[in-house]
């Protein structure tokens, strides 16, 4: 899956579709805080959110960053299931980064 289709299929995303790894549980629950939005939070993030920059990381898997505050951005590491014509989103880790990181 290219970044083209994996953007296009955000949009169709279903929550039930949406699966925790024990690593991205540990993980947020680690980095939680005021900044840090929770589950829900992330999927309206990835459903209908505009990512600041998506990169592919290997085979199905990406970090998509998404604008939090003018200091602040989430970063999301994702791996994609195709099962078309739905897809099953597995969240790796997430954390987050200064702004100033983000690359121009």
């Amino acid at each position: 899956m290219n970044i083209s289709i994996f953007l296009q299929s955000l949009s169709k995303l279903k929550q039930e579709n949406l699966r925790i790894t024990r690593h991205f549980g540990i993980r947020h629950e680690e980095r939680k805080g005021d900044v840090m939005p929770d589950i829900e939070g992330m999927y309206e993030l990835l459903r209908s959110g505009d990512p600041v920059a998506i990169s592919y990381e290997e085979k199905g898997k990406f970090e998509v960053l998404f604008n939090l505050s003018d200091d602040f951005d989430l970063a999301l590491v994702v791996a994609v299931d195709d099962t078309n014509p739905e897809i099953i989103l597995h969240l790796i880790t997430c954390y987050i980064q200064k702004r100033s990181r983000r690359v121009k």
